[in-house]
């Protein structure tokens, strides 16, 4: 199991706010996902959609929430598949897909933050290569 990233709205509170437009979040995971079909299949409440990408370095898990009146919630796995590699292949492959979460997150007044840290303030494209591919191992 990878790290785990969310994008999802919140109400002043801090509770799960208004969900994200559907057409917004489809064209950014295209960015992500391709031309999974997936994609294209009818949403209703209560779908999880399950969307998945194998890169030559890094492999990502996407699963999509839907809500009644939109996307609740957006859920991306990243994995990296060479370990024993240098982490800069794995940076450079996910830069890309994490700018577009970045996009995504800005677009719909939403946040992008790790699912085991949610208290953690939105994640930039950098804050996020650094939480996913430290080029400083945590031990040193």
């Amino acid at each position: 199991m990878g790290d785990q990233l969310v994008v999802m709205r919140f109400d002043e509170t801090g509770k799960p706010g208004t969900d994200l437009p559907t057409d917004t979040v489809v064209r950014h995971l295209r960015e992500l996902f391709d031309d999974d079909p997936e994609l294209d299949l009818p949403m209703a409440d209560g779908d999880i959609v399950e969307l998945e990408r194998t890169g030559s370095r890094a492999g990502l898990d996407g699963f999509v929430y839907v809500g009644s009146s939109g996307i609740q919630r957006v859920v991306i796995e990243f994995n990296d598949t060479s370990w024993d590699e240098p982490v800069e292949g794995f940076r450079q492959e996910i830069r890309r897909w994490l700018e577009a979460l970045v996009a995504l997150a800005a677009e719909t007044d939403a946040r992008l933050f790790d699912v085991a840290d949610p208290d953690t303030t939105n994640l930039t494209t950098s804050r996020a290569l650094d939480l996913l591919a430290p080029t400083i191992p945590p031990d040193a």
